[in-house]
């Protein structure tokens, strides 16, 4: 339903998670990965959690319960997939940082709820999260292919279309005007559960790209959640407090369209895709890779701050005549 920090004014159904989640499961079915452990856990942590982002559609639950309910399932389901960052790559020059199993739980488990988080943030405007997403599993698929590991690239792949089905519907694209659907709380939480588990299982067990890749292809959700974060932090305000200070938010109060907005975003997610796929290709070195994704992360900031402080400015300027 439409409220204060929605742009969209009659009630849309919030199924475009449910839509994805069985179109994955189809494509994990008729392959039969469904039938491996470490895909059948995922399938079952991630119906387990699109369910509780629906609930919380309908039922607003509070962010602190909602935390440890996602906490839980997720610690369920690496655990008993076996699956941790359990090596950080080559950060500290020529020795890999390794953390082993237990801390590597831990961590994986922090990444994944700020995941799910980074994404529920960004599913602001129509198409965004649904395209970003797209974006980050073309390039998953991709460098899958180029390894090997053709199981993970058919995933990525089976990804990437039920995502475009459901963005033809959300987007509202000719022959599907009127049809209009949502991610919804479920969607969003699904699909940041997703990205994460896709990256680890590439940069862990397939070993198809280096730990510094999976930063780049995750791009635009974790670099805006950080800078909100930061900001909000910097405020005095709690991190989770809600409001419009969004990259796309701020965007459209520049003076651009919903739909410019999405494509100039989108532009940047995928040129940050494109670089992480370019620099695992050509195998820059992980420092080339830290400290580009470093710079990336300082000029979102940068940007970030500048429409901010604009914003502000053009608030005051009415009060101040």
């Amino acid at each position: 339903m439409p409220d204060t920090r929605k742009r969209h004014r009659r009630p849309t159904p919030l199924i475009g998670g449910f839509a994805v989640l069985i179109g994955l499961f189809v494509a994990l079915s008729v392959s039969g990965l469904l039938a491996e452990p470490l895909w059948l856990i995922f399938f079952a942590a991630a119906l387990t959690l699109t369910v509780l982002g629906s609930v919380d559609d309908v039922l607003d639950i509070s962010p602190r319960l909602r935390f440890v309910l996602q906490g839980l399932v997720v610690t369920a389901a690496l655990f008993g997939a076996d699956l941790a960052i359990e090596q950080l790559g080559l950060l500290l020059g020529t020795e890999t940082l390794y953390l082993g199993f237990a801390l590597g739980l831990g961590f994986t488990v922090v990444c994944a709820l700020a995941s799910i988080n980074a994404y529920n943030m960004i599913d602001g405007i129509d198409g965004l999260a649904g395209s970003v997403t797209a974006a980050t599993s073309l390039g998953v698929m991709v460098l899958s292919l180029i390894s090997g590991a053709t199981e993970l690239a058919l995933v990525a792949g089976s990804l990437a279309l039920a995502l475009l089905a459901f963005l033809a519907f959300n987007l509202e694209l000719p022959f599907f005007r009127g049809r209009k659907i949502f991610l919804g709380d479920g969607g969003s939480t699904f699909l940041g559960f997703l990205v994460l588990w896709l990256l680890v299982v590439a940069s862990q067990k397939d070993i198809s790209f280096r730990p510094i890749t999976a930063v780049w292809l995750v791009g635009l959700p974790i670099v805006d959640m950080l800078t909100v974060f930061a900001r909000r932090a910097f405020a005095g305000k709690s991190p989770f407090s809600a409001d419009r200070t969004h990259i796309h938010h701020l965007l459209m109060e520049s003076g651009m369209s919903a739909r410019q907005t999405l494509l100039v975003l989108l532009g940047f997610h995928a040129s940050l895709v494109a670089f992480g796929v370019a620099g695992e290709m050509l195998y820059w070195s992980d420092l080339i890779m830290t400290l580009g994704a470093i710079g990336a992360g300082a000029l979102y900031g940068a940007v970030n701050i500048s429409l901010t402080s604009r914003q502000q400015k053009a608030a005051a300027s009415p009060q101040q005549q």
